[in-house]
């Protein structure tokens, strides 16, 4: 990836600058709150909507805060995708500490990759870790890159945590789009087109 984090920070701020913040901040907030009341039940599926939120506001298209929930219409898949990813980095983490987190860094793009693509659970988690082949190391350094900002937030009691929340997603579907494009990937508006060439890609 040949953009930089400062540049992946400095494109979603400005998006967010655009009137896009405020709800933004309901997103990552709401979406929070439903997976710390609900947990497993509902991870998959927040994830699911909550990405589709920050991506379609990533390609320029108005995205109101219902989306956060459209993960729900495909509740079986969303949930058992969640289910999958989060027992896989558990199941990994048992072997030592860092392999967890590298492959909880090999799946971070999966509940993106069900929104560009018409993909079963499993089969999501498996585009997401090709996708993320080569490109890890990029995301560790571009979530260490928010250390500072997460230091501030400490001292605030976690209540800066909130407002930084919608910075650091909008950032991450900068980087799954930046990912995308250094895969050579271009999605169309059909889901059908967009996993047609990533086949062609890889």
């Amino acid at each position: 990836m040949y953009v930089s984090c400062k540049e992946l920070r400095k494109r979603a701020w400005n998006r967010l600058s655009q009137g896009c913040y405020a709800t933004s901040l309901g997103v990552s907030f709401l979406g929070g709150l439903i997976n710390g009341a609900a947990g497993i039940f509902t991870y998959g599926s927040i994830q699911y909507g909550a990405s589709k939120f920050y991506i379609e506001q990533q390609r320029g298209k108005k995205s109101e805060l219902e989306t956060l929930f459209s993960g729900f219409n495909l509740y079986g898949r969303t949930l058992v995708t969640g289910l999958l990813q989060s027992l896989f980095t558990f199941l990994w983490s048992l072997l030592f500490v860092i392999p967890g987190i590298i492959k909880s860094f090999a799946y971070s793009v999966t509940p993106y990759v069900m929104v560009d693509f018409d993909l079963s659970g499993e089969e999501a988690i498996t585009k997401s870790r090709e996708l993320m082949n080569g490109y890890k190391w990029k995301l560790f350094c571009l979530k260490l890159s928010f250390i500072g900002w997460i230091i501030l937030s400490g001292f605030t009691f976690g209540i800066g945590s909130i407002f930084l929340a919608p910075y650091m997603d909008a950032t991450f579907a900068e980087f799954y789009a930046e990912l995308l494009n250094c895969h050579g990937i271009v999605i169309s508006d059909g889901a059908q087109d967009a996993e047609i060439t990533s086949e062609q890609a890889f």
